[in-house]
């Protein structure tokens, strides 16, 4: 009897080899659908009513991608609400910048460092952009001055995901995965999918893991099962 061949044995395998991530700043920025009316809004950053302008969106939505787009468009220097949480007042006063983007602003520790943030490029008439989950209003109950200024602040709304915003997404994704996904297989799984920022990265991992990356429809129909999404 005869050993099963080598090709035999292989055929039904993949190798799945592991490839460094893309950057996604080297990425184009997606500017239409649920981004157009935030993209838009932080173009005109010349204008803003006082300098001040928040951005929010939901978990995954891409707030950080769209801060860091703003600080590079405008010299912005970058800061977390949880770094701001740790600095002393006296580090917040020593400040030296001519922009400043504050990602994860609504960090429950971090009012009143905030706070002292914003009172600083308001008195140096910096331009000032924070991000955060929900309204800013409802960020913070103290210190009251913060919250009043807050509540009095100009938004920017990353909107929930339309399907051709949700399908450049997983494009996106994709890309950075170094997944080049037919467009049938796009449209397939972002129809299908979760509707929800936080499925993409879900979905496009997956799409890593299953055998012929999403290649075909079949494959693509896999991906969903794998993840418990009504294939269709």
């Amino acid at each position: 009897m005869m050993p099963p061949s080598r090709t035999g044995r292989d055929a039904s395998r993949q190798l799945l080899l592991d490839f460094p991530r893309a950057d996604a700043d080297q990425r184009p920025l997606i500017e239409t659908g649920s981004y157009a009316s935030a993209v838009g809004a932080l173009k005109r950053w010349k204008l803003w009513p006082g300098a001040q302008f928040a951005l929010v969106g939901d978990a995954a939505a891409g707030k950080s991608r769209l801060l860091r787009w703003w600080a590079g468009q405008s010299g912005a220097a970058l800061v977390t609400g949880e770094a701001l949480s740790l600095a002393s007042m006296d580090e917040i006063a020593r400040l030296s910048v001519s922009a400043l983007a504050i990602d994860d602003a609504d960090h429950p520790g971090a009012g009143p460092a905030l706070l002292a943030a914003l009172n600083l490029c308001r008195d140096r008439n910096v331009p000032v952009l924070i991000a955060g989950g929900a309204e800013p209003a409802a960020w913070f109950s103290q210190p009251p001055d913060l919250r009043s200024r807050l509540a009095a602040m100009p938004v920017a709304h990353i909107e929930p995901p339309d399907d051709a915003t949700l399908a450049a997404r997983l494009r996106e994704d994709s890309s950075l995965r170094h997944l080049n996904l037919p467009e049938e297989s796009v449209v397939y799984l972002s129809n299908r999918m979760e509707r929800s920022w936080a499925a993409v990265a879900r979905v496009a991992d997956q799409i890593e893991r299953t055998p012929r990356r999403a290649e075909g429809l079949r494959s693509a129909r896999a991906v969903l099962i794998a993840l418990g999404m009504d294939p269709g």
